[in-house]
């Protein structure tokens, strides 16, 4: 009896995973949906949702510029997209310069998925995987747009879904070759941007250089700026400046395991003298450079914390001077 229980138990998961990989096969992908608040659409199954990722309490939400989740679940299997902003351009050459990219832990199989005018996809497959990773990388889509921008899509299955691997990684390819390219686009020109002070009536303008991005998020009583510089693809250099408002801020300094600071510098901001905290590890490239700054001119008791990061100290130079120019505004 036991012996036919297990039998009747094996011939029904057998058909279960059967009749499902047959359903990704052939089921309709009618379904478009956005990404990166309009950045492209893809066409995915029709009970596939955008979900974005849980945050803690004192966090931001998730900026729908720089990520989406796409979920699809079909029982207890799970598939989820994940699609992020790369702040990346990408020349004629970046087939090339993305097949040349090593891991050392696993190789992959690429190619062209989509060429059509200026508009590049090239699909990245691994050829090994963790079968006992909760979220298992089965394959990833990079885009580049009509204005040379890049962006990526992975795609990730639970456990249960690995029986069902192959099926997975081709019907995700199926939706990747569904691409179609939106009309929002990040502005890359220098400009001037006002940004409105999270629960005040003041403004901050901002001289942004050629080539930045800014993204502004809030929660609560508090409100983040954040750069981004557009890089070329496969450029080492990177830059974070972050720019807080509210009444409990932290230092950065902890985060990258620094202690005392090297020394301090001074400079403008909102033309009032800053005394910075500068700190350097120049064995792991990382420079950091932060202060809290009370500004009763914006609102009783209203702080201001101001982090510089970069691997390269040009760079903190560079957004030093961003800083020194802001301009309150009412």
């Amino acid at each position: 009896m036991k012996t036919t229980f297990i039998l009747l138990t094996t011939l029904i998961v057998l058909f279960s995973h059967r009749s499902i990989a047959q359903d990704l096969k052939t089921m309709q992908l009618d379904n478009k949906l956005s990404i990166l608040n309009d950045r492209a659409f893809f066409n995915f199954p029709d009970s596939a949702k955008n979900i974005a990722r849980p945050v803690d309490i004192m966090s931001t939400d998730h900026n729908i510029n720089k990520e989406t989740r796409i979920i699809y679940d079909n029982g207890s299997k799970r598939l989820v997209f994940f699609a992020q902003e790369l702040y990346t351009f990408g020349g004629d050459d970046l087939y090339e310069l993305v097949s040349k990219e090593q891991d050392p832990e696993n190789t992959y199989l690429r190619k062209v998925l989509t060429k059509e005018q200026a508009v590049l996809s090239i699909l990245t497959t691994p050829t090994t995987f963790d079968s006992l990773n909760p979220g298992i990388f089965i394959n990833s889509l990079m885009v580049k747009t009509q204005d040379n921008t890049l962006f990526r899509i992975d795609a990730y299955i639970n456990p249960a879904a690995y029986p069902l691997k192959d099926d997975y990684i081709a019907l995700t390819e199926r939706i990747f070759s569904s691409l179609t390219v939106g009309n929002r686009t990040n502005p890359l020109k220098a400009r001037k941007e006002k940004v409105k002070i999270f629960g005040t009536e003041k403004s901050f303008e901002i001289e942004i250089p050629e080539n930045y991005a800014i993204t502004v998020d809030q929660k609560y009583d508090f409100q983040v700026i954040k750069f981004q510089k557009y890089v070329n693809f496969g450029d080492t250099n990177w830059i974070s400046l972050t720019i807080y408002t509210g009444h409990h801020p932290s230092f950065f300094s902890s985060d990258y395991g620094f202690d005392e600071p090297q020394k301090t510098e001074q400079s403008e901001f909102l033309e009032e003298k800053v005394k910075w905290l500068y700190y350097e590890d120049q064995k792991k490239s990382i420079y950091l450079k932060e202060q809290k700054i009370p500004c009763d001119a914006i609102e009783e008791e209203l702080i201001v914390h101001i982090a510089m990061i970069s691997n390269s100290p040009q760079s903190i130079a560079e957004l030093t001077t961003i800083i020194g120019q802001i301009q309150l505004k009412k």
